[in-house]
């Protein structure tokens, strides 16, 4: 059965790396938002074009792709918004996946701000958000709803990685 897994949280919550644990986990598709966004600003398509929102569209096209052809796949953005995250529960719906949510979190904000300020994610054509880009986004940020597993950036990643492994294996 095919799989579709969320992983969202603010940036700097660690979600990157899950959702690429997650995506060996089940053999499926890694789609990530900051690498899709970060290819059309290469293509010079620009925030002032709205790439944040087609990026997210980008990301809704590549998962319906992967799981018509009954692969699985790991979305890796903020979702930061519901109405995103219900897209993408009925994406799966249609296609018969397994739909499993997690969302990543740093209930430190001292470690959260360091965390932002050290990263450096080399992605080609980004840029490393600054701590006021994450509180503007934390602003805008709804509460996940329904069942989740909610993973803290300030528990030891294996720890973290144990959880995960047994919440993805919980549905298959």
């Amino acid at each position: 059965m095919s799989a579709l897994v969320i992983v969202g949280g603010l940036p700097g919550s660690g979600k990157s790396t899950i959702a690429e644990r997650a995506a060996r986990m089940i053999h499926g598709a890694l789609i990530a938002k900051d690498v899709v966004e970060a290819t059309l600003w290469r293509s010079g398509i620009g925030r002032e074009a709205n790439s944040g929102w087609a990026g997210y569209e980008l990301l809704s096209s590549l998962a319906d792709a992967q799981l018509r052809v009954g692969g699985s796949a790991v979305l890796d953005s903020v979702a930061a918004y519901d109405r995103l995250r219900d897209g993408w529960r009925e994406i799966g719906r249609r296609h018969g996946a397994t739909v499993q949510e997690v969302e990543c979190i740093c209930s430190d904000e001292r470690t959260h701000r360091s965390r932002i300020e050290a990263r450096q994610r080399n992605i080609p054509g980004w840029y490393e958000l600054t701590w006021q880009e994450i509180e503007d986004v934390r602003s805008r940020y709804e509460p996940w709803r329904g069942e989740h597993l909610v993973l803290d950036a300030v528990r030891p990643l294996e720890d973290n990685l144990s959880a995960l492994e047994a919440y993805l294996r919980g549905a298959r």
